[in-house]
């Protein structure tokens, strides 16, 4: 029987565990916390199921959301952005609507730079490229000061490269939805999206709160803190990756994020398709999510999570040439029979679509077959009990 060792239990590690598993080999997965889903996983506080960062799906894949509910029913819904702007006292939809400019405080000034703007420019830098889009008052507003804090940067021309975030788009005009066009959902189970962990992982043998300690490439090896070691035929890892490399070409950056979690005395706060606002200004959090306005969770209170920017973990990938050029040059480094998917893997702003696309691709090259039509195969494992080996104190 061939072997996989997997380091990562999110959506990459678990769905490719999945992926492998039905075609007779044997998985490992090891994760270093003591439970499966990564960023995306559920937790509780007073009841109220929430996730650190909002995690809905989006994209534009059918046959991707369809694999997703085969696993966990989904729920479509459309969703509105708010940032809020304390220069002009009040909240405004972003993508930047041409119905909110008339409201604004600087109205005047900013219709007479959007008549200006020399869309035809190249920018040189993140700040050239919005300032090229909206003008400088519109930028200033939405962008400059949000940008800053979100990449803990002193100047957005640092960041070098431009249209990598779906919210980056010229000022709309027509409807106010955010990610219009797009596939955007949740799950319906009060637990999000924790049974598609706990199904695509059943049948690996999982290796919980546990840190790798030593990662051998070439012999697709890794040791583990009490010296065990353990060899696969083919390596996966969603890990980052110049962890993987063991840092042999030097360091990559991220924006990470705290949470604060904490619960009001009322049903709603935000108002109808508002999930989540953005902060544009020198407040010290980046947005504030409305966690009911997501998994539709019933109670007389509501759970809101504040972000703030920290390099206390690693989840935003730095979207600076010099820095993804580094990250090609450790991908281009992989041995054979060694892949590295997901966000931190490929050190890329990839989406849950992106990263199980990642996967269905990682798939086809080591089994030579296509993932064409797995989602219709409902994976239902009913009241199957989950039996799993666990070590290291997971649960």
């Amino acid at each position: 029987m061939k072997k996989a060792l997997i380091l990562g239990a999110g959506f990459s590690g678990c769905t490719m565990a999945y992926l492998l598993n039905r075609e007779g080999w044997d998985c490992t997965v090891i994760e270093k916390e003591g439970s499966i889903g990564g960023g995306c996983r559920t937790y509780f506080y007073g009841g109220h199921p929430y996730t650190l960062g909002p995690r809905p799906y989006y994209g534009y894949s059918e046959k991707v959301f369809r694999w997703v509910d085969s696993f966990v029913k989904m729920r479509r819904f459309s969703h509105y952005l708010l940032s809020y702007v304390e220069q002009d006292g009040r909240f405004y939809y972003y993508p930047i609507h041409e119905d909110d400019i008339p409201k604004m405080k600087h109205r005047e000034r900013i219709f007479e730079e959007l008549s200006q703007l020399d869309l035809d420019r190249k920018p040189k830098n993140f700040e050239e490229y919005w300032i090229n889009k909206v003008g400088p008052t519109l930028y200033e507003m939405f962008v400059n000061q949000y940008s800053k804090k979100m990449w803990l940067i002193d100047s957005n021309r640092q960041l070098d490269t431009f249209n990598w975030s779906a919210k980056d788009k010229v000022i709309e005009s027509g409807s106010k939805e955010c990610y219009k066009g797009s596939i955007l959902g949740y799950p319906i189970a009060y637990d999000g999206y924790n049974s598609y962990f706990d199904k695509t992982s059943h049948g690996a043998t999982m290796i919980l709160n546990e840190k790798v300690s030593v990662i051998d490439l070439k012999n697709r090896s890794i040791t583990l803190s009490d010296g065990t070691v353990r060899k696969g035929d083919i390596l996966i890892s969603s890990i980052p990756l110049e962890e993987l490399c063991g840092c042999s070409r030097g360091e990559l950056l991220y924006a990470g994020r705290d949470f604060v979690v904490f619960v009001l005395p009322c049903k709603q706060v935000l108002p109808g398709d508002i999930r989540f606002c953005h902060y544009t200004q020198s407040e010290p959090y980046t947005r504030i999510v409305e966690y009911k306005k997501l998994t539709y969770y019933e109670s007389e209170d509501t759970l809101l999570v504040m972000e703030f920017p920290s390099k206390s973990n690693k989840l935003y990938p730095y979207m600076i040439k010099e820095q993804i050029e580094r990250a090609r040059e450790y991908l281009a480094d992989l041995p054979e029979d060694v892949y590295s998917i997901g966000r931190l893997g490929t050190y890329k702003y990839s989406t849950i679509e992106q990263t199980i696309s990642q996967c269905f691709s990682a798939y086809k090259k080591i089994t030579g077959k296509s993932a064409d039509g797995l989602e219709n195969e409902f994976y239902n494992l009913g009241d199957v009990e989950l039996i799993k080996t666990r070590t290291g104190g997971g649960n």
